[in-house]
């Protein structure tokens, strides 16, 4: 079942029979596969973490490895209207398993109680419902292009409308083994993210500046991304995923875009002041959750803060070809990847630059001490993201120095600081939602 080798109708037959007589049996006192009576091992999956009795485990692990039954099995009801704005418009499987189903850890005796590996499954399966790739896909898989579809697309924009609510910080909190997998599902929708910041509200977005890359583009709305990245910034595996699939679509747009027309530096400007948005939306969130769990200023906040500063090791052994990216992801519960879309083929000048550097130290780093805490305060982290983002800069205009002056001109460098830091963090104080608190 684990390896999704079956018919998808046979394979949603399965599930909706499977969920039926899970939902009659959940929440009771003792747990209807997970017990002291219940001696069959189901799933031979091999987790350090999962006995295997658990069958709806299984069954989400079939769905993470076969992406088109995952797409229908979690497909968005018909109906739903221009964005999925209430529950009534989001899938009752997903609903069920996202909100309702009580999971139990099916570790063995030992450690990793605190692990439930029936929802780490339940994200790898939405990676693929969303990516169309496989969870565990390789950066030679991804290489053969974007799958994403309007059904695929149908899937995000239900995702993004859960975590994104009024209870996505709490889901996020309770759900860490998820963490990554949102991060991921982020990362490979991130140019529709950015087609979505880059209006007034819902007004005025810009599709010649963010082309929608597939047919029939997810549309979350603006106050929908602006809560999604405000939920997804504060955990800091979803932080990182996110972060360095925005800077390689910044990149890669730009790269798209060189400086040698009023056209392309009209499109770059647009390009550079939404990525530094986006980027400052997370870290405000990445701050305040810090701050709010350990304490302001704190050791482990600034420790915290350390570890999300670290995003550009995601860029190591990153590989780009059929217009996505391949990024690694470090510690991952099974072997995966970050895919985010990228503008072209592949990446030169601006990103080649960048990366290259980024790459350099995220292994100097590495190699330094690995068990040395990396400590930064809040305002050394957010002078980290401001050198980046100048970092941009300044690589975009490397060889072009009467564009670099025009741009100086027309302000580019007040226009991008202040949508990093007046526009991209103070969202969240206005609109995102607030860090989680027990």
């Amino acid at each position: 079942m684990r390896f999704g080798d079956y018919d998808d109708q046979f394979l949603n037959q399965y599930g909706d029979k499977l969920l039926a007589y899970d939902k009659k049996m959940n929440g009771q006192g003792i747990n209807a596969w997970v017990n002291n009576v219940n001696q069959g091992d189901l799933n031979y999956w091999n987790h350090e973490k999962d006995r295997g009795r658990d069958p709806v485990t299984g069954f989400l692990e079939a769905l993470a490895h076969n992406p088109d039954a995952s797409t229908q099995f979690f497909a968005q009801p018909g109906g739903t209207g221009a964005t999925v704005d209430k529950d009534s418009e989001v899938n009752d499987h997903l609903k069920y398993l996202v909100r309702e189903r009580v999971w139990v850890s099916d570790a063995s005796l030992g450690s990793g109680h605190d692990h439930a590996t029936g929802r780490d499954a339940l994200g790898r399966a939405l990676e693929a419902a969303t990516t169309g790739y496989p969870a565990d896909a390789s950066p030679k898989e991804v290489a053969a292009g974007d799958r994403r579809t309007a059904a695929t697309a149908g899937v995000m924009e239900q995702v993004v409308h859960l975590y994104g609510g009024e209870d996505g910080p709490k889901m996020l909190h309770g759900q860490p083994e998820l963490a990554d997998s949102l991060g991921k599902m982020a990362g490979a929708y991130i140019d529709d993210l950015d087609y979505e910041l880059s209006g007034i509200g819902d007004h005025g977005k810009d599709a010649g500046d963010f082309p929608a890359r597939y047919g029939g583009r997810a549309r979350f709305g603006n106050q929908g991304v602006i809560d999604f990245l405000s939920v997804l910034g504060q955990d800091e595996r979803s932080h990182k995923a996110v972060t360095a699939a925005q800077h390689l679509y910044t990149l890669s747009m730009l790269d798209a875009h060189p400086p040698t027309s009023d056209a392309h530096m009209n499109q770059a400007r647009d390009i550079m002041s939404v990525g530094a948005e986006a980027r400052g939306i997370l870290d405000n969130s990445r701050v305040e959750q810090a701050a709010t769990t350990y304490g302001e200023n704190s050791e482990e906040a600034n420790k915290a803060l350390g570890r999300s500063a670290d995003w550009k090791k995601l860029l190591v052994g990153s590989v780009v070809a059929g217009g996505v990216a391949s990024l690694p992801l470090p510690g991952s519960t099974a072997a995966a990847v970050v895919i985010a879309p990228v503008a072209a083929d592949t990446i030169t000048n601006a990103a080649n630059t960048l990366l290259g550097h980024a790459i350099d130290k995220a292994t100097d780093d590495a190699e330094s001490d690995a068990l040395a805490p990396s400590q930064m305060s809040s305002r050394q982290f957010y002078g980290w993201g401001v050198d980046d983002i100048g970092s941009v800069y300044d690589s975009y205009f490397k060889d072009h120095p009467t564009a670099r002056e025009v741009a100086d001109e027309q302000q580019w460098i007040q226009e991008t600081k202040s949508s990093y830091l007046g526009t991209g963090s103070h969202e969240n104080d206005y609109r995102g939602r607030p860090p989680y608190k027990d």
